[in-house]
């Protein structure tokens, strides 16, 4: 049995609800799906790979990348409101008869920029500080609010003392982009985040997550500003 110490894990389904062929929008003339495997292919901690999908046109791209295991994801865990866990089991179980598996990095290829430095520092953290978890977050201070029937409450702060800025506490938003855990422990719970964990910052520019049209859009023109 070949013993592996990070496996990662690259859920790509074929259809999606809001961009049409999502996966397969091309950034810098790569598709994420190539992005996200060529930046495992560079990351000498990472053992293996599993491309994850319901589409064979995104399975074959997954040939040309030495680390990288295709696998055809059934179509009852592949629909737009399927759990990402399910897919990471389905994978796991494919595999763990022929793999000793330590930790499980999950990458998802919405996260095109997202780099290598961030994956190989996002390790780092995890193993100096002997973490069961670490996910990437972007900090930001705002004023936020939540709908509560035909109103509004303010969620962080107090309207009616409102405070500056500068003042506030940081909020954390998880970007998506970087999950690293425990590979027995998520088997337990079925959870990507387990404790004890931390966060990896990021900048809130690089943690754009590709899941609307207006997502499309800021990275459109972050393209452009590249080629400028």
């Amino acid at each position: 049995m070949k013993r592996i110490k990070y496996l990662a894990i690259v859920p790509a389904r074929g259809n999606s609800k809001r961009i049409k062929n999502k996966n397969l929008i091309k950034f810098k003339k790569k598709t994420l799906i190539d992005i996200t495997l060529e930046q495992i292919e560079k990351i000498n901690k990472i053992n293996l790979a599993i491309l994850t999908s319901d589409s064979d046109k995104i399975l074959n791209i997954g040939n040309k990348y030495k680390k990288c295991l295709k696998l055809k994801r059934p179509l009852r865990i592949s629909k737009y409101n399927s759990k990402t866990e399910d897919a990471i089991m389905h994978a796991i179980r494919n595999i763990e008869k022929n793999y000793k598996i330590k930790n499980i990095i999950l990458l998802q290829v919405t996260s095109p920029l997202r780099n290598t430095k961030d994956i190989n520092q996002c390790i780092r953290v995890y193993e100096k500080k002997k973490l069961s978890c670490i996910f990437s977050c972007y900090e930001k201070k705002s004023f936020i609010w939540k709908k509560k029937g035909k109103t509004f409450d303010s969620i962080n702060y107090n309207y009616k003392k409102r405070v500056m800025s500068q003042n506030m506490e940081k909020i954390y938003f998880e970007n998506g982009a970087i999950y690293i855990f425990n590979f027995e422990k998520f088997k337990k719970y079925k959870n990507r985040i387990i404790k004890p964990f931390d966060i990896y910052l990021m900048s809130e520019k690089k943690s754009i997550d590709l899941d609307d049209h207006e997502d499309l859009k800021t990275l459109k023109k972050y393209e452009k500003k590249a080629q400028c």
